[in-house]
């Protein structure tokens, strides 16, 4: 049964769809953060010089405590470093920035480069480790290879590993079911269980069957995807579920079941994706 829920982000969306897994909240002091995922499509100089998009962006990325962005496209890596900066002169919040190489280093992917950022607010999270591209030189599984990057939130229980993905739209069945090793390479490189994936999985409509994720190992009971096949998360006329939020470890139990769409703009000037987010509930420690 969907249950509404009454506290939602500005702007955003937003429904309850699981019971919340927090085992007698009640009896400890707990903290909530809001982690997202956002496509910018072709986040490079042209959008840069864009003020009115630019400004659109600074608002809507402001919202979250953590958002992982895909898509930065400027070959000479200077757009990341020119929105943070926009960013936290519009800000209350000073956000850090964790930033990948390009990805796409195979010789049959560099046509397709991307850099992935990692936005968070260093007054709640802590990184423990930089972040590294998975290595896909043997398989070459990937057109794009995630970005992998050990977070903790300050003053509580949870570390966690977040990874960002932009499948290639024509190979994203396989590229998606390719994610266990990604997944599986995080908890043992870092040595933490809790790892969540998320990014644009182009997992839906023309390019995935997304009633195919329960035969997928990362489809299993083990795997928790977050946001449901019924969320719409592109501007086009058609409802496709290409975002998406993949939690396995016990960061599942952090999962209140909030999550959300942010379809407050319709420019395509923007995107052509909106953010999607959730929410985790953490004990203090």
């Amino acid at each position: 049964m969907l249950i509404l829920s009454m506290a939602i982000l500005p702007g955003c969306t937003e429904i309850r769809f699981k019971d919340n897994n927090i085992q007698n909240e009640e009896q400890y002091n707990t903290t909530k953060i809001s982690v997202a995922s956002f496509n910018i499509k072709i986040f490079g100089k042209t959008k840069a010089s864009n003020d009115t998009v630019m400004a659109s962006l600074v608002e809507i990325v402001s919202k979250y405590d953590i958002i992982a962005i895909q898509e930065i496209k400027d070959i000479d890596q200077e757009v990341p470093y020119e929105f943070l900066e926009l960013l936290n002169n519009n800000s209350s919040i000073q956000f850090e920035m964790l930033l990948s190489e390009r990805s796409g280093s195979q010789e049959d992917d560099r046509s397709s480069q991307e850099q992935y950022a990692i936005l968070y607010n260093p007054e709640l999270i802590s990184v423990i480790d930089n972040g590294t591209l998975y290595n896909d030189s043997v398989n070459d599984s990937f057109q794009r290879e995630p970005f992998l990057a050990h977070l903790s939130v300050k003053n509580t229980t949870l570390d966690f590993v977040l990874g960002v993905i932009h499948t290639k739209p024509a190979a994203a069945e396989d590229e998606i079911a390719a994610l266990i090793d990604v997944f599986n390479w995080s908890a043992a490189h870092y040595d933490d269980e809790d790892v969540m994936i998320v990014g644009d999985y182009n997992a839906d409509c023309s390019y995935f069957d997304e009633e195919d994720i329960f035969e997928l190992e990362i489809g299993s009971a083990e795997f928790l995807w977050a946001i449901p096949n019924e969320a719409d998360t592109n501007l086009a006329s058609s409802n496709c579920t290409y975002d998406r939020m993949v939690l396995t470890g016990e960061i599942i139990n952090n999962f209140n079941g909030t999550w959300g769409v942010d379809n407050t703009f319709s420019e395509k000037s923007i995107s052509d994706h909106w953010p999607v987010w959730i929410e985790l509930v953490i004990r203090i420690d």
